[in-house]
């Protein structure tokens, strides 16, 4: 039993990074359908019941603090203006595209960030990996070529714009196992992202899409309760169970099901610029990850997409 429990782990942890990795499709998809605001609502809310789900399956308390409600408001707050930037990203953009370069530039954002409020100057690896990250990134967002207009074309000012949000957006949280579990905490982040984008839904139906195909709620669970939900459950359990540094390495495979997803399901073509800055971007996590003593994934928080 000892010996076949890892195997398990292994896989369900391969599945669980194959659904952050489809997510990027599934917006793609999804964006084809409604606004924003309305996608973000459904997400929110049905990732939400997802994990009360697992809550009461788990036993795991629900309750919490004062200032745990203070850190829940404000990453909610960036919770959603990370998902105006994925699904708006996507929709304007290649998803294969997002998929690489936000799920590689976000460890990198968050351990610059990390390090600035640390006030300490990244060295060895880690500085290598800051600078392939940013070289890597370049490379993607095809800066070389286009100039410094590529960043505002093709959704890419949407993709850096949620890798930022996502750096800050982790930061935040980090702190958020000193007031209740991990479990909890993306319980009542995603119930409460939920009802701050129903701020935004202004004239919209939001009952419209009970009549939408087939199709699209199946792009709708998958974004909701694969990528958000099982991902985040299976992600956090694997880590009490194999170590936070054996799990993160399967994290490197978000990037590479997010190009392979894209192509199967989109037919979009695999670029030059986005092979070689992912395999950059991807090398340059490794590095920074490689320092044991400070782990940054891709998704520092439950999500991720």
């Amino acid at each position: 039993m000892k010996q076949t429990q890892p195997t398990v782990l292994y896989i369900v942890l391969i599945i669980a990074m194959a659904t952050w990795g489809l997510s990027w499709t599934n917006g793609k998809i999804l964006g084809n359908y409604t606004t924003v605001p309305i996608l973000m609502v459904w997400r929110f809310f049905i990732a939400a019941l997802a994990m009360l789900l697992v809550l009461i399956f788990t036993k795991t308390p629900w309750r919490i603090n004062r200032m745990g409600g203070v850190i829940i408001l404000v990453s909610a707050m960036l919770l959603v203006l990370y998902n105006h930037f994925y699904f708006t990203g996507t929709h304007y953009g290649a998803a294969g595209a997002g998929g690489v370069l936000v799920t590689t530039l976000n460890p990198v954002l968050t351990f610059m960030l990390i390090s600035g409020m640390n006030r300490e100057l990244p060295q060895g690896r880690a500085l290598a990996g800051i600078i392939l990250g940013i070289l890597g990134g370049s490379i993607l967002i095809n800066l070389w070529q286009a100039g410094w207009t590529a960043i505002w074309s093709s959704g890419n000012q949407y993709f850096v714009l949620c890798a930022i949000s996502w750096a800050f957006l982790a930061v935040i949280s980090a702190r958020i196992n000193k007031h209740m579990s991990t479990l909890t905490f993306s319980f009542w982040l995603y119930l409460a992202s939920g009802f701050m984008a129903l701020l935004f839904v202004g004239d919209g139906d939001l009952l419209a899409v009970l009549s939408y195909e087939f199709n699209f709620w199946l792009n709708l669970f998958s974004v909701s309760v694969g990528a958000m939900a099982f991902a985040t459950t299976a992600y956090f359990f694997a880590t009490s169970r194999l170590g936070a540094e054996k799990a993160a390495a399967f994290i490197f495979t978000v990037p590479v099901s997010a190009m392979i997803f894209s192509m199967i399901i989109l037919n979009e073509p695999l670029k030059l610029n986005i092979l070689m800055g992912g395999l950059l971007s991807i090398f340059a996590v490794y590095l920074i990850n490689s320092n044991k003593k400070n782990i940054i994934t891709m998704e520092s928080i439950s999500e991720n997409d």
